[in-house]
C-alpha cells in the first residue's frame, strides 16, 4: 500500500499568498475610490462656487491704462424669492418643500409647511443656506393658488380649516369652531371654511 504525503508547508504558503493578493487588491480599491471621490468632490465644489458668485467683466475707461478688476457678488441675507411647490416632505427633522425650480426649502414651522400645496406659488424670505444647499425659508405667503386642497366628494368629511387665528370643523353642512387640540394629526386647510358664519 502506498502512503499519501501532504506537505502542509506548501499549503500554508499558498494560503498566505492568496491572502496577500486579496489584501493588496482591497487596499488598491480603497485608494482608487478615495481618488475618484476626491476628484468628484472637487468638481462639485467648483460647480457650486461658479454658480453662487457672479463675476463682473473688466471695464476699461477710455484714455487711461486698462486695469482688469474682478468683482464678485455674494448673496446677502435675508432676501425674498418666489417659488412653486413641487412636493413636500419631512426629511432629517426638517419641514421640506421641493420647488419646481429644483430648490430645496426648509420651512421653519409646521403650520406654514402644512399649508404649502403642490402647484401653488408662494413668496418666502430666505434667511440662509444649509451646508447641503437647502435654503432656510421664513415668512411664506401665498401668491397664486391652483391646488387649494382637494375639494372633491371623494375627500371624506370632516374637513378642518384654519382661519383668522381659529380652527373650524366642516361636516359637509356647516362649519363649527373647534379647539386646536381637535385638529391634531389632521390635514388643516388654511382659508375661509364653507358656511363658517352660519352657526
Amino acid at each position: 500500500m502506498s502512503q499519501l504525503v501532504i506537505e502542509t508547508d506548501a499549503i500554508k504558503r499558498g494560503v498566505l499568498y492568496l491572502f496577500a493578493i486579496v489584501g493588496i487588491v482591497i487596499i488598491g480599491c480603497w485608494i482608487g475610490m478615495g481618488i475618484v471621490d476626491h476628484y468628484i468632490s472637487e468638481e462639485v465644489q467648483d460647480a457650486v462656487a461658479s454658480g453662487s458668485a457672479a463675476v463682473a467683466a473688466p471695464v476699461a475707461v477710455p484714455g487711461t491704462a486698462s486695469t482688469a478688476t474682478v468683482e464678485s457678488t455674494v448673496q446677502q441675507y435675508p432676501y425674498v424669492i418666489e417659488f412653486t411647490v413641487l412636493a413636500t416632505t419631512i426629511s432629517n427633522g426638517h419641514y421640506t418643500v421641493y420647488t419646481t425650480a429644483g430648490q430645496t426649502l426648509y420651512i421653519t414651522d409646521f403650520a406654514t409647511w402644512n399649508s404649502c400645496y403642490p402647484q401653488n406659488t408662494y413668496s418666502a424670505t430666505i434667511l440662509g443656506t444649509e451646508a447641503n444647499g437647502a435654503l432656510d425659508a421664513s415668512a411664506v405667503n401665498l401668491i397664486y393658488r391652483i391646488n387649494y386642497p382637494p375639494v372633491s366628494y371623494s375627500f371624506p368629511y370632516p374637513w378642518y380649516y384654519y382661519y383668522s387665528g381659529l380652527y373650524y370643523r366642516y361636516d359637509g353642512v356647516r362649519s363649527t369652531q373647534v379647539p386646536a387640540t381637535a385638529v391634531s394629526g389632521q390635514k388643516v386647510i388654511e382659508g375661509i371654511p364653507p358656511n363658517w358664519n352660519t352657526a
